[in-house]
């Protein structure tokens, strides 16, 4: 049994997530076999990149957004469309794509949140529900399977049913950004770091600290612990996400923003 003592910047835990997600057994059939929904998010747009070989623009891949110190959209000129693959191939039809998945078949969503019981949320903050209001419906019914990849970055220690009954967007008096409800994903399967070291390598990590300063701020501090022919591939794919940049900022512009009017800061409450 051999140990070790790993931390990983916010960047390199997508990127680390992004190939464990891939390698799911269940996403390896469904890219072969029927389709794999990747909705817009930054940790998606990593596994993007991964599935396609290709570099994709990750900050511009993404509508709802957590930056400079407040929840925000990114510009409307910049929303991308979802990735929607059948049989690896790309499906242009998103709709009709929900409409036909089924258990065997793949959807993929980032979170906002992860709590002490592995329970995930997101933000919501259009008012007919966004990405997961237009998808929830078709996924949960019909048992599509669904795959959550969540940085420990996003940890949270209240319950998030408990904290999705704070919020909506019309809910505020004031804050700090765009209004925004946080919506649970019940039937969702998290894919931390944790479970991405098991995935990839077959060792056990345990979160034991977070945060940092001087460009690792957001850090996930792990023990990793397995055996010697585990530990060489944990090590291996350690070192091939270590120094994953960090995105570019977007370029905001408040006052064509589609949602000022729901904002504590495009409309001045703040």
């Amino acid at each position: 049994m051999k140990r070790a003592l790993v931390t990983l910047t916010p960047p390199e835990s997508k990127r680390l997530i992004a190939k464990a997600v891939v390698a799911m057994p269940e996403v390896q059939h469904a890219l072969e076999h029927g389709f794999v929904y990747i909705a817009t998010g930054t940790t998606a747009a990593y596994i993007a990149e991964e599935i396609l070989g290709e570099e994709i623009e990750k900050e511009k891949w993404t509508v709802g957004v957590i930056s400079k110190g407040r929840t925000c959209v990114t510009p409307k000129a910049t929303w991308p469309k979802h990735l929607v693959l059948y049989k690896g191939e790309p499906f242009d039809d998103p709709l009709k794509a929900l409409k036909q998945m089924g258990p065997k078949d793949v959807f993929i969503k980032g979170a906002n949140a992860i709590d002490i019981n592995w329970n995930v949320a997101v933000f919501a903050a259009a008012p007919d529900g966004g990405t997961i209001g237009k998808t929830f419906g078709w996924t949960i019914t019909k048992g599509v399977f669904t795959i959550t990849p969540v940085s420990l970055e996003k940890f949270v220690p209240t319950p998030v049913e408990e904290s999705a009954r704070l919020t909506g967007i019309y809910s505020f008096d004031w804050g700090t950004g765009l209004y925004s409800a946080l919506v649970p994903i019940p039937h969702s399967h998290p894919v931390t770091e944790v479970e991405a070291y098991r995935i990839l390598a077959n060792v056990e990590a345990i979160p034991i600290a977070a945060g940092g300063t001087g460009g690792a701020e957001g850090s996930v501090t792990l023990v990793l612990q397995g055996e010697d022919e585990a530990m060489e591939r944990a090590k291996e794919i350690t070192k091939a996400v270590k120094g994953e940049p960090y995105l570019k900022p977007y370029t905001e512009d408040c006052s064509v923003c589609p949602f000022a009017k729901i904002c504590g800061l495009g409309s001045g409450a703040f």
